[in-house]
Order: structure tokens, then C-alpha cells, then sequence
């Protein structure tokens, strides 16, 4: 009887524990809680003092409530476990040793941002709750599992970017009809697509961007009837667009396909996409024409179709698109003007065109983009003077290579928000206004290869931000510009291929505190190179040839810090690769610098910040090289040919380790060609022609690629290769004694020869007739080229 009694009293205990939800909820499954601290136990967590990582795994403890203590961890009613979501926790480990069958009523699991490697467990096909996961941002490899991911029956959720997972998009991702988004960007994909992709009947987002996706978009491709978002950018993807896309796409409102190799046209059919906002086709080899069905997007915000092969005009139907953003159209082949219906574009606030062949007067129409931000026209053909431009949020105008023509645009000078300004490489003429100088804003002018003329005039409220000023290539006169003493963020400085005249101010050096690109060349400035300029601790590029300067190289160059290291990528000034606003994606001006490089000119841009180098050439300076010069060893090149040195070249030249060019021709320098210069071995230009050096040009392993003998030309006593003159064996030293010998009496007998020759012309002219003047000037020509 008593048995019969306990046993009806536990039979009622288990019946009442069973009906009670909230005895249930105070005891959570104990194998989910030992599953994840197990799990636990085999990760590498963040230090308690780390401040980068959140640390939520310190709560997990088996003296605390799973529901109610474990951070990253929900539960549902019944006390199983639902959610786990840990993103940017800092786990360092892999997937392997978390038991996935304890889960059975995990809906979420997001792991995203951790350090997680290994492989992703097949055994997530037991999941069969799981609505989303997300192992983003991770190291895991091993592949795409998708015979256990379309096992998942609820799945709607699936994101692995950012991982190396390798392998192809597996075929078994037909099969999952229940998938809504699948973002597989920069996952090391490869291979092609699979037919079977376009089964996944409810994917409304697709990303498979940034991997090694090579062939054409399947024929099932546009099966995917409920697309809204495709990302297929930046893969090896061919072939053309299929046209059934746009039919079959009724909700698609974005559409990436750029950087990729797709041929062909763009398919008029796009016009059917009524709901499109962003479409970019940039960066692949689409041929034809822009198909003026584009034109009925009346919700197209981005329309990015820049950097193919398109032809014919710009269509006059982009005018109807309203809500247009951004217009990109750059780098084709495009004809014609542009359509006066651009100025209905009034949302518009990145016009780009430049690098077409584009033509006409621009309309005046573009004064009515009030909002325009960007602004690029680079590299077209239009002709007349430049309209106003009417939007005070301007802040980038290119307006470089193309034939304008008239004064400088005044209406420049109101707008306040500008920050770059390149009109370089037009006809512009006239005085540049003083007012341009108050735009407060502005860090990069170029107005350089026009005509503009007269002074430099100053301004009372000169900007405080330019940090590249270029005004080379014009017809600019008077002295050194004062107004340049106030510009004190200057990294870059062109004035070269001008008029100007005059010495370089003292304050050149306190003044411009971080100038790197200084380039005088060819004006006609004079006088001493003033010792200020050593103060520029921050100069990688000093050239000042073809001016009239004189006097002596200054002593002190070892204060020029930045030309004693090498440049690197890392020290780029701030305008080299300033971004501005470009929306959808950065933009980035890269700064540029003509620089005499080995005998010719080239156009340095971006990679400017490596360009270390001296150039003092076609000048009348004296007096000796300085030692100390090569201290500069981050120096990539230096030329002071064509002036009046003299003295020995520094023996410690092979210190020079980097340069690569190096002209000291057309001098009076002597003495042996130090046996350093051979140790110079990425130096592939020489030229010493024209000097008086002597003795056996030195051996080296860089000097025998460099067989041109013209290099040495005009030396006396010089042998050796690549000379056709051998050097006798033992006696390089003594042909030095002589040669130096021969110089004494060479340059003794030219002064006389000078003195006499100079007599006899100032005399013969005056007593001898026509005939005899004639043939007395023939005989002392002949005589004087002989001795010279």
C-alpha cells in the first residue's frame, strides 16, 4: 500500500513539473550548456585587458544560468537554446569541436569577425531549425559544404564573405529554395557558375563579388525571379548580358557587374528594369552604344558605365533621369557634345566624362547643377570659354585637356567649397585673378600648359589649405610669386617653363615648412641658391635648371633629411592620393610632377612620393661638388650638368646607392673617375662627356651594361671601356701625372691663344679689306677649333 502511494506521488510530481512552463525554463538542457562550454575550452579568448574585444565568452560558467547569464546566447520558451551570436568577439579557433547535434532549435548562429579557421563542419545538416547563419569575416577554408547547407530546410540566411574557403559555388545551392540571401563575397571562390544556381527560387540578394569566378552567366541565371540585389563584381566573368535579366527581374533595384571582362552591348531590354537605382557596368569591354531605353529608369540614382569601349552620343533620354546621382561615363569612346538635357538633372552630384572624344561648348545648361560635387571633364575636345558653374558644393573640377579658351573663369572665385581645381592643358590667356587665392577650402590648383601672362598678384586672404600649386608651361613674368609665402601647407611647388625673374625670396625656407617638390626650371632666375633653402627638411625634389643662378652649390645639404632616406609609398604627401567625395566609391587625385629623368622628361603621378632627386643643371654655377652631397643617399638621380664646376668628382659616390641617373657633363670637373661609381648598382644613365678627367675609367658590374663611349666623350686622358682607348698595363697612375700635366698646359695656351686670336680679330677687322677679313677669320676659326 505504501509503495502503491509513493508511486502515485511521483507520477504526480512529473506530471506537474511537465506542465509547468516555468519549471521548465529554470532548467535549460544541460548537453547545449556543456556543448559550448567544451567548445569554449578549445578557444584562444581576448586577454582580460584587451579594450579591442568585447570578452562576452566571460560569463559563460557552469555556476551561472545559460538563459539567463551567458552573453551572445538566447533562449526560447522551452529553455533551448535559439541564438548564438558572437560577432567580433576575438575567438581564435575552429568550428570542429562544437558539438552541433545538442542544437536542435538553433535558428541563428553568427560568428562573424572572430578569428575562426578550419573548415566549416559538415555536420551543420542537423541544424534543421537554422534560419540564418553567418561565418563572415573569418579564415575558414576547406570550401563551400553545400550538400549539408541544403540539407537546411528553413534556411533564409547564408553569409561566408570574407574567408578563404576556396573550391567552386557548389551546385547543391540549387536546392536551397528556401535561401533569401546568399553573400559569398571574397571567398576565394573559383570556377564557373553553376546551372543549378538559377533554382534558388526565393533569393532576393546575391553577393559572389571579389573572387576568381571566370565564364558566362548560365541561361538558368535569370530563373532567379525574385532578384532585387546582384553583386557580381570584381571576377574574371565574360560573355554578354543576358537580355532575359531585365524581363525576368521585375523587383531588381541593383545591379554590379564591374570590373569583370563582359563583351557585347548593353541590352536595350534594361529599360524593362523599371525599379533599378544603382547600375554599374564599369571596367569591362561592352561595346555599341548607350541604349536609350536607359532613359525610362525613372528611379535610377547611380548610372556608373565608365572605363569600355562605348561609342555614339550621349543619349538625349538621360535627361528623364531625375533622381540621378551619379553619372559616370569616363574613359569610352563617346562622340558628339553633351545634351543640353543634362541640366535637368538637378539631383545630380558627380558628372563624369573625361576621356572621351567628346567635342562642342559645353551647354550652359550645367549652371543649373546646384548640387554638383564632383565635377570631371578631362581629356575631351571642347572648345570656348568655360561656363560659371553655379553650385557652392563643388569640390572637384577638372576641366584639364581640352581646348578653353579665354581668360580665366572668375565665377571660380565664388566657389567656396572647392578643393581641387585642375584646368591645366588649355588656352587660356590673360592675368589670373587675384580673388582665386581666397578660396579657403582649395589644396590642389593646376593651371599649368595654358597662356596666361603678367605677374602673380597677391591677395590679402590667401588659402590656407593648398598643399599643390602648379603653374608651369604659361607666360607668367616677374619675380618669385609673394603671395606663395603665405600658401604654408605647400608640398608641391611648379613654376617651371615660365618668365619669372628675380632671385628665390629668403623666406622660402621658414615659409613653406613642407614643401617636397620644388621645380624652378626654365625661367630666368638669378643670383646665389640661397642658403634658406637648405631649411626645407622635408625636399625630395629640388630643380632649378635652366635659370641664370651662380655662385657655389651651398654646404649644408645634409640638412635636406628626407633626400638622405629612401621614400617609400608611406610617406605620400596628403594631395598625392586625396580622396574626395565619389559616393558609391573612392576617389582618389593623384598629384603629378614633370621631372628630367634620364635625359628625358616624364610625368611622375602618384608615384612622385618614391621621386627623390637634384637637378641644377644648365646653370652658371662654380666652385667644387660638394662632399657631403653624397650623404644623400636616398637621392634617384642627379644632374648639374652645364655649368662651370670644377675639382674632383667626391670619391665617396658609390655611396649613392639608389641612383639611378647621373649626369655631370658639359663641366670643368678633373682628377680620376672615382672607383665608387661602380658600386652604384641600379645607376642605368651616366653621361660625363665634356670634362677634364683622366686615368682608367673603373670596372664595375653595372658600368659594363653601360657601353655607350659617348658617356665619356671630350675627356682628355681617359681609357678603358667602353673607350676604343686601351690603357696601358701599370700605368694608369702615370698617365694621371701626365694628363694633369697636359691640363696645366692646355689651359695656359688656350688663355694665351684667347688673348691673341682676340687681338687680331678686334684689329684685322678694322684694317684688312673684305676679301682678307674673310679668309683671316676662316684661318683663326680653323685654328681656334683645333685648340679647342
Amino acid at each position: 500500500m505504501r509503495a502503491h502511494a509513493a508511486l502515485l506521488c511521483a507520477l504526480t510530481f512529473q506530471f506537474l513539473a511537465r506542465a509547468s512552463p516555468t519549471a521548465a525554463a529554470a532548467s535549460p538542457p544541460v548537453a547545449e550548456a556543456r556543448a559550448l562550454l567544451r567548445w569554449k575550452s578549445t578557444l584562444t579568448l581576448p586577454p582580460p585587458s584587451s579594450t579591442t574585444y568585447p570578452r562576452p565568452l566571460s560569463s559563460w560558467s557552469s555556476a551561472s544560468s545559460v538563459c539567463a547569464s551567458w552573453a551572445g546566447v538566447t533562449c526560447g520558451a522551452d529553455g533551448r537554446i535559439t541564438k548564438v551570436t558572437l560577432p567580433g568577439a576575438g575567438l581564435a579557433g575552429d568550428l570542429a569541436a562544437l558539438d552541433l547535434a545538442a542544437f536542435p532549435a538553433l535558428r541563428e548562429l553568427n560568428l562573424s569577425g572572430n578569428r575562426l579557421a578550419g573548415a566549416i563542419p559538415s555536420t551543420l545538416s542537423v541544424l534543421t531549425s537554422l534560419v540564418s547563419l553567418d561565418l563572415s569575416d573569418n579564415a575558414l577554408t576547406g570550401g563551400v559544404p553545400g550538400d549539408a547547407l541544403a540539407a537546411l530546410p528553413a534556411l533564409r540566411v547564408l553569409a561566408l564573405r570574407n574567408n578563404s574557403l576556396g573550391g567552386a559555388v557548389p551546385s547543391s545551392v540549387g536546392r536551397m529554395r528556401t535561401l533569401e540571401r546568399l553573400d559569398l563575397q571574397a571567398a576565394g571562390l573559383v570556377s564557373t557558375l553553376p546551372p543549378e544556381i538559377g533554382g534558388m527560387a526565393s533569393l532576393t540578394f546575391l553577393d559572389l563579388s571579389s573572387n576568381n569566378i571566370s565564364g558566362g552567366l548560365p541561361p538558368s541565371f535569370a530563373g532567379m525571379r525574385n532578384m532585387r540585389e546582384l553583386y557580381l563584381s570584381r571576377n574574371k566573368l565574360s560573355g554578354t548580358i543576358p537580355p532575359e535579366i531585365f524581363k525576368n527581374w521585375p523587383d531588381l533595384t541593383l545591379f554590379y557587374l564591374h570590373y569583370n571582362s563582359f563583351t557585347g552591348a548593353i541590352p536595350p531590354e534594361i529599360g524593362e528594369a523599371k525599379k533599378l537605382r544603382k547600375l554599374s557596368l564599369l571596367n569591362n569591354n561592352l561595346t555599341g552604344v548607350i541604349p536609350a531605353e536607359i532613359g525610362g529608369l525613372g528611379s535610377l540614382q547611380m548610372l556608373h558605365l565608365g572605363q569600355n569601349c562605348l561609342t555614339g552620343q550621349i543619349p538625349h533620354s538621360l535627361g528623364n533621369l531625375t533622381q540621378l546621382v551619379i553619372l559616370v561615363l569616363s574613359f569610352n569612346n563617346l562622340t558628339g557634345n553633351i545634351p543640353a538635357e543634362i541640366g535637368s538633372l538637378t539631383a545630380l552630384q558627380d558628372l563624369d566624362l573625361n576621356n572621351n572624344q567628346l567635342e562642342g561648348e559645353l551647354p550652359a545648361t550645367l549652371s543649373l547643377l546646384k548640387d554638383l560635387v564632383y565635377l570631371s571633364l578631362s581629356s575631351n575636345n571642347f572648345v570656348g570659354a568655360v561656363p560659371e558653374f553655379a553650385s557652392q558644393k563643388l569640390v572637384s573640377a577638372g576641366l584639364s585637356g581640352n581646348n578653353f579658351s579665354g581668360g580665366f573663369p572668375l565665377s571660380f572665385c565664388q566657389l567656396a567649397s572647392l578643393e581641387i581645381l585642375d584646368v591645366s592643358s588649355n588656352q587660356l590667356s590673360g592675368q589670373l585673378p587675384s580673388c582665386i587665392w581666397d578660396l579657403q577650402d582649395l589644396m590642389f590648383m593646376d593651371l599649368s600648359s595654358n597662356s596666361l601672362s603678367g605677374d602673380v598678384l597677391p591677395s590679402k586672404n590667401s588659402s590656407l589649405s593648398l598643399e599643390s600649386l602648379h603653374l608651369a608651361n604659361n607666360r607668367f613674368t616677374g619675380g618669385f610669386p609673394s603671395v606663395i609665402q603665405f600658401l604654408k601647407m605647400l608640398t608641391v611647388l611648379d613654376l617651371g617653363g615660365n618668365n619669372f625673374s628675380g632671385t628665390i625670396p629668403s623666406w622660402i625656407g621658414s615659409r613653406l615648412p613642407f614643401l617636397r617638390f620644388l621645380r624652378l626650371r626654365s625661367n630666368m632666375f638669378n643670383g646665389s641658391i640661397p642658403l634658406q633653402l637648405l631649411q626645407l627638411s622635408h625636399l625630395q625634389l629640388l630643380d632649378l635648371a635652366s635659370n641664370n643662378f651662380d655662385g657655389q652649390i651651398p654646404y649644408g645639404l645634409a640638412s635636406l633629411t628626407s633626400m638622405i632616406q629612401p621614400q617609400s609609398e608611406f610617406n605620400l604627401p596628403s594631395i598625392v592620393h586625396h580622396q574626395i567625395l565619389h559616393l558609391e566609391a573612392d576617389f582618389y587625385y593623384a598629384d603629378r610632377v614633370d621631372v628630367n629623368w634620364k635625359m628625358q622628361t616624364y610625368e611622375f603621378q602618384g608615384a612622385i612620393a618614391l621621386m627623390t632627386g637634384i637637378d641644377l643643371s644648365g646653370n652658371s654655377i662654380g666652385g667644387q661638388i660638394p662632399t657631403e652631397l653624397t650623404n644623400l643617399q636616398g637621392l634617384r638621380f642627379l644632374n648639374l650638368s652645364r655649368n662651370n664646376l670644377s675639382g674632383t668628382i667626391p670619391v665617396n659616390i658609390g655611396d649613392l646607392k639608389l641612383l639611378e641617373s647621373l649626369d655631370l657633363s658639359w663641366n670643368e670637373l678633373s682628377g680620376h673617375i672615382p672607383s665608387g661609381i661602380s658600386e652604384l648598382v641600379s645607376l642605368s644613365s651616366l653621361n660625363l662627356s665634356n670634362n677634364m678627367l683622366s686615368g682608367e675609367i673603373p670596372n664595375g658590374s653595372q658600368l659594363q651594361t653601360l657601353a655607350d663611349p659617348s658617356i665619356y666623350s671630350n675627356n682628355f686622358g681617359l681609357c678603358g671601356f667602353p673607350l676604343s682607348i686601351s690603357c696601358p698595363s701599370g700605368s694608369s697612375i702615370q698617365i694621371s701625372d701626365r694628363s694633369k700635366e697636359f691640363e696645366g698646359v692646355y689651359v695656359y695656351y688656350s688663355r694665351i691663344a684667347g688673348v691673341v686670336f682676340g687681338l687680331w680679330l678686334w684689329f684685322g677687322s678694322l684694317v684688312f679689306s673684305s676679301p682678307w677679313r674673310i679668309s683671316f677669320f676662316y684661318y683663326v676659326d680653323s685654328i681656334y677649333r683645333k685648340l679647342v
